[in-house]
């Protein structure tokens, strides 16, 4: 399994910075007697010679450019990715510093579909705090005081994409 997070980790020499989240879930994973990676290791040929069943790759932070992003986890996914493995991406909608809405959901359907890649599911996952599902704030009727209303971003999309078997 692999876990791909945006922003990409902050590396410093040999020292790899991950995001909190990111780290959670590798330590979790490894907990479960499972070998994961959060991203392919050119340096010590452990990324494209060993092939996941298994991608998930998180735009939940923000983004800059959605495209670009979709991109980069697409590309670093397929690098890894074993026939007939899935590529599982996790995105969320945000608005621009101008107000206009931007959904990723496109970009990364482009992104994969560009890669080969079979789209075989967009699942909405609402938030869930024990049995109820909660309700995200409501955004005020005059959006952030720029007078531009905004859109309530109430769940996650979940994206799945299969690697087919060729031949």
């Amino acid at each position: 399994m692999m876990l791909i997070g945006w922003p990409a980790p902050t590396t410093r020499g040999t020292l790899r910075i991950l995001e909190p989240d990111t780290a959670a879930a590798l330590a979790a994973i490894r907990n479960l007697d499972r070998h994961s990676t959060d991203a392919p290791d050119h340096n010590t040929g452990t990324g494209t010679d060993e092939t996941v069943g298994l991608v998930i790759a998180s735009l939940l932070a923000d983004h800059i450019d959605s495209a670009s992003a979709a991109e980069h986890v697409t590309a670093l996914a397929t690098e890894v990715m074993a026939m007939g493995a899935l590529l599982v991406v996790l995105s969320r909608c945000r608005h621009s510093n101008s107000g206009v809405l931007l959904d990723p959901v496109g970009s990364v359907v482009a992104a994969a579909q560009a890669a080969d890649l079979l789209y075989l599911q967009h699942i909405i996952a609402a938030p869930v705090t024990g049995h109820i599902i909660t309700a995200p704030a409501p955004a005020p009727a005059e959006g952030d005081g720029s007078g531009i209303p905004r859109h309530s971003v109430a769940h996650t999309d979940v994206l799945v994409f299969l690697q087919p078997e060729h031949g």
